[in-house]
């Protein structure tokens, strides 16, 4: 993990270790792993002194060590998640002013040019007596009041004469009547189309953050400046909308911009952070923590993405939480909606752990079969000393440690899965904010758009021209052009500006390849609308579809009517923009994908803009293009304007997180609608797996299915059965017969032997022939029940076996190990007559007892038959007798 530097000098920033101190999501598991310490810590020393095979030295550190692992990832997982809030929430903020404040470069640009805006300049500079005309200025400020009513991000507009002086302004509150600022001949004398400030100035003395766009106002011959124009920006205004947007009313963290000095420019909360305070900005791409006020803050910083060649001056995002509540977000309530049954599914097949994490739980199975083993071989030592002193206490001590070992594996496994739990939900929360970004992008888009058709559907020109046009007249026409193709400039998200008539007739288009289209009748729906509007507030938006005014490709088109000059004026025409969907959308949802820590886009994911019936307007995956339908579960479709959801599906036969958020608009837009009357939404899809699961995974079978203690009543007699599984069948041996249970890792198997010869293991030093009757038992059973199957991650154990009265040991593969048995001695019956032929493995069987279900029996082999059978079989080759049909065992039978 990248760790940023302390603000302190020469010191390095907390470590995880001391992190993890603030999080409370960790405590449950470190108080558990804690007690389960404690039961090891005291067994080590009783199981030491007691001896009995009963040392369990090596499983204690084992415990130890994983429970460090586990934890370790706990608060890695933990702290990732924190930190991709934070960043998240720096990176959005910056990003989507930037987004905002380029289309402010295009407006000063175009407005600055405005004929009436140059005019009325130009006749202020003649009028060398001072006095102005009231009527034309009056006229001018209503323009401007135009404007804003649709640009509604600026709160003035002012319009300045080349000395300073204030010629006209829409805020009549302002009493400034001349600027004495240095941007007022920047404007007037730079090369670049604009100049921007954020700093205090005396056009605006009572604004406490001033952001401008200055422009100089040429002639209406373009020879020489008449004047300065200034939009002024609503900028607290806007990152107030910004950061309400990323915190909620009772989260902790807070957002803030910096400046180049990395001064608070903007706060969602001044009190925490007010503005001008200074503060450390912490590395791109990592995370650290900052004091501030006496406080720790954990910490994201992060530059603006440039966004179509333009960045702000400089600025950064700068997320913060107190660290005491940094972790809060930590929980998940991304999965609440998640059944747990399609939850497990998910995390068995999943993709997103490294292998440390999936490691966890096959390192705890690994302990408890020690544990395990251990128990059963200090039971079987206890077995052969009847009579002798503290076998008891050995007893009860070899119990608490097989709890103990089942305890272990339920905690790990349980802990594990709220690890794995947390990183999904971490990729969920990912999901839901690029979707709820990706919508936002897009609204604040197509806001523009609207504001863009109306306002130009006043330039004077255009009422002019349509008032009187004449196809015949070329240089009418030109004229038109050059002001489209100008606007189209410095407005390049358009594939195409269109002028038309009241009759629908195409007078003037901006794209050079569409003029085809002059003098056509244009007859989609949109236009009858259009040139039925009643006002210069109005304006139309197509559907989603395709149109031949896009190169047949699908888009929306924004219109608004052009009206005539004049008192009472009526609809000439209108202006129709052509939104060039195909990139610009695809950008938008390219910015959204989610990305690795490396910030690249993790493979497989992808974005899309959809309509509610799954209708697609645009996607990064080429499996879904515009105008294709995606097939998706209809609640991440049917949300309500301006709400979001992130959920677990199974989609193209693997699962994905997918989150979904609808379009809510943005300030008086209310945003577009589809075909149906509802809105648009974003989804962005994050794959969590490569396949779907196909079976009941471990995951769902998190204790082991193993008989549970037997003990026969006080006082009745009883024999001692060692009990274990082959292929989840239960089987029984007298523990005179077993030397020992040992693990089979170290099992060397035989080239060319037979079937049941499994190979050779080292014990005590010498070889052991090792057989597998997995084979035989399982098909020779003529019934198969339910009943425990082994997990692929443990490993088989193996039997060492040796009669009495003979000097070979040998060995029998098992899958797992039961419990020492009390079996009492009248519900033992010998193999009955009929099946008691010789040769056979089988010695004996245990019938039920009362409470068992289902009624199943444990078959007992005998130790002297398996040497004869299998010893003498390898010899001559000749074929395992089993005696009888056998019937399978479960954990209900030794209950």
């Amino acid at each position: 993990m990248r760790i940023a530097r302390n603000s302190r000098a020469n010191q390095a920033k907390p470590a995880l270790e001391y992190f993890s101190r603030f999080m409370g999501a960790l405590y449950p598991d470190q108080k558990r792993l804690g007690e389960i310490q404690a039961v090891y810590d005291n067994l080590t020393l009783l199981g030491q002194l007691l001896g009995a095979g009963t040392d369990i030295t090596k499983m204690r550190s084992d415990f130890q060590n994983l429970a460090s692992v586990l934890l370790d990832q706990l608060a890695q997982e933990h702290y990732k998640k924190a930190a991709l809030t934070l960043t998240s929430n720096a990176r959005i903020s910056v990003d989507v002013l930037t987004r905002n404040l380029f289309e402010r470069t295009a407006d000063i640009g175009f407005l600055a040019t405005d004929r009436q805006v140059c005019a009325f300049a130009e006749a202020a500079k003649a009028n060398s007596s001072g006095t102005e005309d009231s009527t034309q200025l009056d006229e001018l400020r209503a323009h401007f009041s135009e404007y804003v009513s649709k640009y509604s991000v600026y709160h003035n507009i002012v319009l300045l004469s080349p000395q300073g002086e204030v010629l006209a302004q829409l805020d009549e509150r302002n009493q400034v009547r001349v600027v004495d600022d240095p941007f007022v001949h920047e404007a007037l004398n730079t090369s670049q189309a604009y100049v921007e400030i954020f700093r205090p100035t005396t056009l605006l003395p009572n604004c406490p953050s001033p952001l401008v766009y200055a422009c100089k106002v040429m002639s209406t011959d373009g020879t020489h400046p008449v004047g300065v124009l200034c939009l002024c920006f609503r900028f607290e205004d806007e990152c107030k909308r910004i950061f309400e947007n990323l915190v909620e009313e009772d989260d902790w963290s807070v957002i803030t911009l910096l400046d180049a000095e990395h001064r608070v420019i903007a706060s969602s909360d001044p009190y925490q952070f007010p503005l001008g305070s200074k503060l450390k900005a912490i590395a791109d791409g990592e995370c650290g923590v900052i004091r501030f006020g006496g406080r720790e803050y954990l910490t994201a910083t992060r530059q603006s993405n440039p966004y179509q060649g333009y960045c702000v001056p400089g600025w950064l995002g700068h997320a913060l939480a107190p660290l005491n509540h940094a972790f809060d977000v930590s929980d998940a309530p991304e999965l609440a909606s998640v059944s747990e049954g399609f939850l497990m599914d998910v995390l068995e097949v999943a993709t997103l752990f490294n292998a440390e994490l999936r490691n966890i739980p096959k390192r705890a199975a690994l302990i408890q079969q020690e544990l395990n083993r251990s128990v059963w071989n200090g039971n079987i030592g206890l077995a052969r000393q009847e009579g002798k002193g503290g076998s008891e206490f050995a007893k009860v001590l070899l119990r608490e440690i097989g709890r103990t070992g089942a305890k272990t594996r339920d905690v790990f496994n349980e802990s594990t899965t709220n690890l794995y739990k947390t990183v999904v939900a971490s990729l969920m929360f990912d999901c839901a904010t690029q979707a709820a970004l990706a919508i936002d992008i897009m609204d604040r888009n197509l806001y523009e758009r609207a504001n863009d058709c109306r306002w130009w559907a006043l330039t004077r020109e255009f009422r002019l021209e349509l008032e009187h046009f004449n196809f015949e007249d070329i240089h009418q026409q030109e004229k038109l052009t050059q002001i489209l193709r100008h606007i189209n400039s410095l407005y390049t998200v358009y594939s195409n500006i269109i002028l038309f008539d009241r009759h629908g007739r195409v007078v003037s288009v901006s794209n050079p390849a569409c003029t085809d289209l002059l003098g056509t009748v244009l007859s989609e729906p949109w236009v009858r609308e259009t040139l039925e509007l009643k006002d210069s507030q109005s304006f139309v938006t197509s559907h989603f579809t395709s149109t031949n005014l896009y190169f047949n490709k699908p888009t929306y088109v924004y219109a608004a009517a052009v009206q005539g000059l004049g008192a009472n004026p009526t609809v000439q025409g209108g202006i129709a923009v052509v939104f060039d969907s195909e990139p610009q959308f695809q950008a938008m949802l390219n910015d959204v994908l989610p990305r690795n820590e490396a910030g690249q886009i993790t493979k497989d994911s992808f974005a899309v803009f959809v309509e509610s019936d799954g209708a697609v307007i645009s996607g990064t995956s080429s499996q879904f293009p515009a105008g294709s339908k995606i097939e998706i579960e209809p609640g991440l479709l049917t949300l309500q304007k301006g709400s979001s959801t992130v959920n677990l599906i199974q989609f193209a036969d693997r699962y994905y997180a997918v989150g979904a958020s609808a379009s809510a608009g943005y300030r008086e837009y209310t945003g577009v609608q589809s075909r149906q009357g509802s809105g648009v939404l974003a989804l962005v899809f994050m794959p969590l797996s490569t396949s779907v699961a196909l079976t009941t995974g471990t995951l769902r079978n998190t204790q082991q299915h193993r008989p549970q203690e037997l003990k026969a009543p006080r006082g009745a007699p009883s024999i001692d059965i060692a009990t274990f599984f082959i292929s989840g069948h239960g089987y029984g041996l007298p523990p005179a017969s077993i030397l020992a249970a040992v693990d089979a890792k170290n099992l060397t198997a035989v080239p060319a032997s037979r079937t049941e010869m499994a190979g050779y293991l080292i014990f005590e030093e010498k070889p052991i022939a090792v057989f597998d009757l997995s084979t035989l038992l399982v098909n020779q059973s003529c019934l198969h029940t339910e009943s425990f199957a082994l997990p692929d991650h443990e490993r088989k154990q193996v039997l060492v076996l040796k009669t009495e009265g003979s000097s070979e040991e040998f060995g029998i593969l098992i899958d797992d190990l039961g419990e020492m048995a009390e079996i009492e001695l009248d519900r033992l019956s010998k193999l009955p007559q009929m099946a008691g032929e010789q040769g056979s493995i089988v010695e004996g069987i245990v019938k039920p007892g009362n409470h068992d279900m289902p009624q199943h029996i444990l078959l007992l082999l005998s130790a002297e038959r398996l040497q004869r059978q299998l010893v003498s079989t390898q010899r001559d080759n000749t074929t395992l007798n089993l005696g009888l049909p056998l019937r399978t065992f479960s954990s209900a039978s030794l209950i």
